[in-house]
C-alpha cells in the first residue's frame, strides 16, 4: 500500500492494489477563494432542468478571450474534445442503440406485423423457425453431411432406402434440406458444405441412373447460392454468378433460373465487400428487366431484388482515381428509386414500384454517407413518401416510426450547424402526426428520443446540455403517462453524459455523474434490463470528467468522480474495465493533474492493473505516449514510446 499525503492538509490518496479511496489527487493544488471562482465562471441566466446541478453557462471568461480552436486547447492538458476516446465512446454509444432498436431500413414492428408475407423475424431467427433445431447445431449438421456424402460416394449403399438416422434418408429431399439448413446456420463453412452437397447430387445425376430423383432442380441451386450469399466471402457474388451460368448452359437439364435465383445472386454481391459488387448487381438486375421484356415467365424484377441493388450501391465508397475518389453510392441508391418508378409506370409491373422497404434503405444509405446534404436529400424523401401515402393512401409507402428515425440519424450524422434543431423539429413532427391520428404509426419511441440526443451530443451547441437535459425529463413524464413506452434506457443516459462531455458546460463532471446516479436509482428501482449501467455508460462519466474545463476545484472533483467510476466498473456485476476505460482514465490523468510524483503513481499502478486484466490496447499506449514520461514509458512498456512496435509484440497476457 502507497500512501500520498498532499500539501496543504488536502484529501489523501490511498492507493491499495489499483484502486483507489479517497482520490482528490491535489497534491499539487491550490484552490481559490470563492471570490476568484466568481470572476472565473460568472453564474449566467440559463435555465434549470432537473439534471441541472446549477445553471448551465456559455463559456467562462478565460473562454471568452480565447478563439475556437483555443478553447479547446487549454493549460489543463491540451484537451481536445475530438480524441479517439470521445470518438471510441460515441462510436460504441451509436452501435449499442442500432442493436437495441434495430436497423432503420428493416422497417418498424408495424409494418413487419402488417406484412404477412414479410419480415417477421430478419435472417437466421426467421429460418430457424423453418429447419428446427439443426440450424442452432452446426455439429448436427456436419454428422449429418459427411454421413450422407459418405453413404452416396463410390461403392456405397445410395439407395433410397438408406437410413441416415433422424428419419432422414438418401433423397433430393434431404439434400436439398440440409443445403437450406447450411444457408442459415451462420457457420464460416456453410457454403463450402453446400456446394459439396451440390456436387454430389450433379455426381449422382450424371453416373447413377438408379437414382435419378436425387439430381438437383433450380431449387436446389437456387438454395446453393443463398448459402453462398451469406457467407460474406469477398468472392462470394463471383462465386454465385458463377453457378447461374452453369444452370444457364447445362444443356442437359432444365435449369432455367428464376427470380429467386437471380436476386440470390444480386443479394451475393450486395453482401460482399468488393468494390466492383454494386456495378455487377446493376448489371444483373437489368439482365431480369430484359428477360422480362423478352417474355421469360420465369423471371420478373422485384421490390426485393432492386433492394439488393440499392444495398451494393449504398455500400460504395466511389472510384479510385489519380485526382481522387469520384462517385457517390448514395447517390446511385437515390437513383434507383427513381429507375424503379419509371419502371412501374412504363411497363405495368407494380413489382417494381418502391415500397417503404426500398425508401428506407435509400434514407439509409444517405444517413451513412458523408455527402453534402445528404440529410436534406432524406428528408426529401420523406416528404416524397408522405405526399405519396397522402394521395393514394397505399400503406405499402406508408412512413413509419423507422423511417423517421433514419432521418433523425442522417440530421445526427451530417455535421450542418442547424442540424439538431432539424432533428428535433422531425421528433415534434412525429409526435404531432401520432397525437392527431394522422399517422399512428409515426409514433416516436425510445430510438427516437436518443437519435435526437445524439444530434445534441454532435451539435457543439452551447445549449446542448440543456436540451439534453430536458429531452431526458420529457421522456419519463411521457412514460410516466402511460400512453408511451419511452422510459430511458442505458443509450438514452450514455448520449446525454456524452452531450455534456461534449460541451464547455461548466461542472460538467458533476452533472454527468448525476445522471448516472439517477439511471442507478431508476435501474435498482425497476429492474429494467434496458437500464443497467455497462461500459459505455461507466465510460462516458469518465470521458467528462476528461474534458472538464474549469478551476482547481473543478479538476478536483472530475478526478474524484473519475476515480469512482473506474472502482464501480470493478466492483460491478454487470461488467468491467475495458482499454477504453483505462485509456479514457489515464486522460482524466493527464488532463486533470500537473506533472508530479503523485501523478507517477497513479500512473504507475492504473497501467499495472491494465495490464493484469489484460486491457493494454492501442488507446491505452496512446494516452501513455501523450503523457510526455518517456523513461516511465519504457519502463511499464519495455519499449520506447518511439519505437515501431505491434500490439503482438507485448506480453500475450496484456
Amino acid at each position: 500500500m502507497v500512501s500520498i499525503t498532499p500539501r496543504r492538509g488536502r484529501s489523501t490518496i490511498i492507493i491499495a492494489g489499483a484502486l483507489f479511496v479517497s482520490p482528490l489527487a491535489v497534491a499539487a493544488f491550490r484552490v481559490p477563494s470563492p471570490a476568484s471562482r466568481s470572476k472565473l465562471h460568472p453564474s449566467g441566466n440559463s435555465r434549470r432542468h432537473k439534471y441541472s446541478h446549477r445553471p448551465l453557462i456559455k463559456a467562462s471568461v478565460l473562454s471568452d478571450s480565447l478563439g475556437a480552436d483555443e478553447q479547446q486547447q487549454t493549460s489543463l492538458g491540451n484537451i481536445n474534445i475530438s480524441e479517439a476516446a470521445s470518438d471510441i465512446i460515441t462510436k460504441a454509444i451509436e452501435q449499442q442503440n442500432s442493436q437495441a432498436n434495430g436497423v432503420a431500413a428493416n422497417g418498424s414492428n408495424g409494418q413487419r406485423q402488417r406484412n404477412k408475407k414479410g419480415h417477421k423475424q430478419r435472417g437466421k431467427q426467421r429460418n430457424a423457425r423453418k429447419n428446427g433445431k439443426a440450424i442452432a447445431d452446426p455439429e448436427f449438421l456436419r454428422k449429418r453431411t459427411e454421413t450422407l456424402l459418405r453413404m452416396t460416394g463410390d461403392g456405397n449403399d445410395n439407395s433410397n432406402d438408406a437410413d441416415l438416422g433422424s428419419n432422414l434418408k438418401v433423397e433430393k429431399k434431404t439434400f436439398d434440406w440440409l443445403i437450406d439448413a447450411w444457408s442459415y446456420s451462420g457457420t464460416y463453412d456453410a457454403a463450402d458444405y453446400a456446394l459439396s452437397l451440390l456436387s454430389r447430387m450433379e455426381e449422382l445425376r450424371n453416373t447413377d441412373s438408379a437414382t435419378p430423383s436425387i439430381a438437383p432442380d433450380v431449387k436446389s441451386y437456387t438454395k446453393v447460392i443463398n448459402a453462398i450469399a451469406r457467407s460474406g466471402r469477398e468472392d462470394a457474388g463471383e462465386q454465385a454468378e458463377e453457378i447461374l451460368n452453369r444452370m444457364i448452359h447445362d444443356e442437359a437439364a432444365d435449369l432455367s433460373p428464376n427470380t429467386f435465383t437471380y436476386t440470390y445472386v444480386i443479394d451475393a454481391y450486395a453482401r460482399s465487400p468488393s468494390s466492383k459488387a454494386p456495378h455487377a448487381a446493376q448489371r444483373l438486375i437489368e439482365e431480369m428487366e430484359r428477360l422480362r421484356a423478352e417474355g421469360d415467365p420465369e423471371v420478373r424484377p422485384t421490390t426485393r431484388a432492386w433492394n439488393s441493388v440499392i444495398s451494393a450501391w449504398a455500400q460504395w465508397k466511389g472510384e479510385e482515381m489519380a485526382w481522387g475518389r469520384v462517385g457517390s453510392g448514395a447517390e446511385r441508391a437515390e437513383a434507383c428509386l427513381d429507375i424503379m418508378e419509371e419502371l412501374a409506370n412504363t411497363t405495368g409491373n407494380e413489382e417494381v414500384r418502391p415500397n417503404s422497404y426500398n425508401y428506407n434503405s435509400v434514407i439509409s444509405a444517405l444517413a451513412n454517407s458523408q455527402d453534402d446534404g445528404a440529410a436534406s436529400r432524406a428528408e426529401a424523401i420523406l416528404e416524397r413518401m408522405e405526399n405519396l401515402y397522402r394521395t393514394t393512401l397505399d400503406d405499402k409507402i406508408k412512413p413509419r416510426t423507422a423511417t423517421y428515425n433514419a432521418i433523425i440519424d442522417a440530421w445526427a450524422k451530417s455535421g450542418e450547424p442547424d442540424a439538431a434543431a432539424r432533428a428535433e423539429l422531425l421528433l415534434a413532427h412525429m409526435m404531432d402526426l401520432y397525437e392527431t391520428g394522422h399517422n399512428v404509426d409515426a409514433k416516436p419511441n425510445v430510438r427516437s428520443f436518443n437519435s435526437v440526443l445524439n444530434a445534441w451530443a454532435k451539435s457543439g451547441n452551447s445549449i446542448a446540455p440543456e436540451q439534453a437535459g430536458e429531452l431526458l425529463t420529457r421522456m419519463e413524464e411521457l412514460d410516466a403517462s402511460g400512453e408511451w413506452d419511452l422510459s430511458p434506457d442505458a443509450t438514452s443516459f450514455a448520449t446525454a453524459i456524452n452531450v455534456f462531455a461534449r460541451s464547455h458546460a461548466f461542472g460538467k463532471a458533476k452533472s454527468s455523474h448525476e445522471l448516472f446516479l439517477h439511471m442507478k436509482e431508476l435501474y435498482d428501482k425497476s429492474g429494467k434490463a434496458a437500464l443497467r449501467p455497462n461500459n459505455v455508460v461507466y465510460n462516458s462519466v469518465m470521458n467528462a470528467c476528461a474534458f472538464s474545463v474549469g478551476d482547481l476545484e473543478e479538476q478536483s472533483q472530475a478526478l474524484e468522480i473519475a476515480n469512482k467510476m473506474l472502482v464501480g466498473l470493478d466492483e460491478s456485476p454487470h461488467g468491467k474495465p475495458d482499454q477504453v476505460t483505462y485509456g479514457t482514465y489515464l486522460k482524466v490523468v493527464n488532463n486533470q493533474m500537473p506533472p508530479s510524483e503523485a501523478r507517477d503513481q497513479v500512473v504507475h499502478t492504473v497501467f499495472r492493473k491494465c495490464a493484469k486484466d489484460g486491457m493494454v490496447g492501442e488507446l491505452v499506449l496512446r494516452q501513455l505516449r501523450e503523457m510526455g514520461m518517456e523513461e516511465m514509458y519504457e519502463q511499464l512498456v519495455g519499449q520506447s514510446s518511439w519505437g515501431d512496435f505491434q500490439l503482438s509484440d507485448l506480453p500475450s497476457e496484456w
